[in-house]
């Protein structure tokens, strides 16, 4: 779990997020709880710091960290917007307004994509 707290900068707090998630991933800690309700002193993020973060996060995870995000409502204010950035770029991460539901999700096992090839032959 992470949890930074204090007065910081969008760009302080983005490198910090960085920072835990690239530790996790050399450690081959494979799932992650970020809570940044602690944090303030910048406005909620534009869309374009939202897409820059999810694009840094999604490669410093590369694949390999899930990530659940305990937000304040100014943060997740866009909707699904820096998730989805984040998704098409192979990152499972998703945001949550509480710790309990986060840890509900993160704590779930990942669904198993099943995929089936159907070759028909011609008569």
């Amino acid at each position: 779990m992470f949890c930074p707290v204090g007065h910081a900068s969008f760009a302080e707090v983005a490198e910090l997020i960085s920072r835990a998630v690239c530790r996790c991933r050399q450690e081959k800690i494979k799932k992650l709880l970020i809570d940044s309700t602690g944090v303030s002193g910048f406005h909620p993020p534009g869309m374009a710091e939202r897409y820059n973060l999810a694009e840094r996060i999604a490669s410093d995870a590369a694949s390999l960290v899930k990530i659940a995000h305990v937000a304040s409502p100014e943060w997740v204010r866009s909707g699904k917007f820096a998730v989805t950035v984040a998704k098409n770029r192979g990152l499972d991460a998703k945001n949550f307004h509480s710790e309990p539901e986060a840890l509900k999700w993160l704590l779930t096992p990942a669904e198993k994509k099943e995929h089936t090839l159907v070759i028909k032959q011609s008569p």
